[in-house]
């Protein structure tokens, strides 16, 4: 029983640092209102790590609050690197480094969407994605943490309501508190053991 639970446990630290290895992707829903509320999301944010950086995928999934809905911008933490990679029909602009506060929250990246009613503005609908990647030295998408937040603008009957909607990026300190636990069964089982002999 002994040998089988160090194999199992074992095994374990294998396959956890062989994950550890991969290139990791994080996902992330907005749904927390300032107040604390919770609604459906509005938009998905994917980091994933790529070759000196990270690649940033933010989708729109706002269809319930109706068809002049728009985001008007994302700010999120991370390290100073490099942008590159824009795609999206609405990244006019490259995201920009340097601290600000928005909503008492402390920001490093802003991602500032067309806004603007006039013709040809191709605002972030619903449905439409944005992607970016940022390099520099140590850069992988786990450098990524804190609160996120998008605005969504265009809402009400005159357009004139905005929401201002969270996410939160823990710390990737996954595999730590997996290998914590693992490590704390193990003890446990082994104590149960020396009791009942």
């Amino acid at each position: 029983m002994r040998r089988s639970l160090l194999a199992t446990a074992a095994a374990a630290v294998l396959a956890t640092a062989a994950s550890t290895a991969a290139a990791a992707s994080y996902s992330y829903s907005f749904t927390q209102l300032l107040d604390g509320t919770t609604i459906a999301p509005v938009a998905s944010l994917t980091i994933e790590d790529v070759a000196g950086g990270a690649r940033f995928t933010l989708v729109g999934e706002f269809d319930e609050w109706g068809s002049s809905a728009f985001l008007g911008g994302l700010e999120f933490n991370g390290p100073e690197g490099t942008v590159e990679g824009l795609s999206g029909n609405a990244m006019r602009m490259e995201p920009t480094y340097g601290s600000h506060t928005n909503a008492s929250y402390t920001f490093t990246w802003e991602v500032r969407f067309p806004v603007s009613n006039a013709p040809g503005s191709d605002r972030f609908l619903n449905g439409d994605s944005a992607s970016w990647t940022i390099l520099g030295d140590g850069i992988h998408a786990g450098s990524f943490a804190g609160t996120a937040l998008v605005h969504l603008q265009g809402l009400g009957p005159n357009g004139e309501d905005s929401l201002k909607v969270t996410t939160m990026i823990p710390e990737p300190s996954t595999y730590a508190l997996l290998l914590a636990g693992l490590a704390g069964t193990g003890l446990w089982v082994r104590r149960r053991q020396r009791l009942s002999e």
